[in-house]
């Protein structure tokens, strides 16, 4: 089983011998590339439908992994116990989405979980609430499938790291980014922000079209 760009980068975060959960695993491709090529000892996979669930469940039992990963029914993070896994993968789904789960899960707030996150939308969003939950960046990298860019965040928690990060010009737009490294992916960003404050100009919002200006100006610095 092979994994796309955007999959490889997100299991790239992943620790060597963690436990890691995979959660919206859909058919539980992560999972099964982790597990058997030795990178985890050992994975939980969820996902909110019985019906993707039921496919984990069938390629699990197929690759003969049925003894080390777990496929389970459910909402978010609700399937696990605190005590079961150290990295948590939560991708392909809205930065809004991935921002309800974690803030449902108060035992995340542990420096041994890792956060692997790949937000479909709403980045920014995600970037504000994990900074002001105390969830420090510690890398962020983006992966390009054909013509489509994916930013996917590594985050733990520390409190005062994030504190810090806060204070950084465009913190919620510029993330782990490195304005040279991941340079098409920031001018994208920028490209949206001028367009939003053009529109918001137009409205008559002259103030929040200065701070998205601000911002757009800040994005390289």
């Amino acid at each position: 089983m092979r994994l796309d760009n955007r999959l490889s980068l997100v299991a790239s975060f992943v620790r060597r011998s963690s436990r890691v959960a995979d959660i919206g695993t859909d058919h539980a491709r992560l999972p099964i590339w982790l597990v058997k090529n030795g990178v985890c000892r050992s994975a939980i996979a969820t996902d909110i439908k019985a019906g993707p669930a039921s496919i984990a469940m069938k390629n699990v039992d197929e690759a003969g992994l049925k003894s080390r990963i777990s496929v389970r029914i459910g909402d978010g993070l609700q399937p696990i116990l605190p005590d079961e896994v150290d990295d948590i993968v939560i991708a392909g789904m809205g930065g809004e989405t991935i921002a309800g789960i974690i803030n449902s899960a108060d035992w995340l707030k542990n420096p041994r979980c890792r956060l692997i996150l790949q937000p479909m939308t709403k980045r920014d969003r995600l970037l504000k609430e994990l900074l002001t939950a105390g969830f420090a960046i510690i890398d962020e990298r983006v992966s390009k499938d054909g013509d489509k860019l994916y930013s996917v965040i590594c985050s733990e928690y520390d409190p005062d790291a994030a504190s810090a990060q806060i204070k950084r010009p465009a913190a919620f737009i510029k993330g782990g980014l490195d304005p040279c490294r991941d340079r098409e992916y920031l001018i994208k960003q920028k490209s949206r922000l001028l367009k939003a404050a053009a529109g918001l100009e137009k409205s008559g919002k002259t103030d929040e079209a200065a701070k998205l200006l601000k911002l757009a100006g800040e994005m390289f610095e």
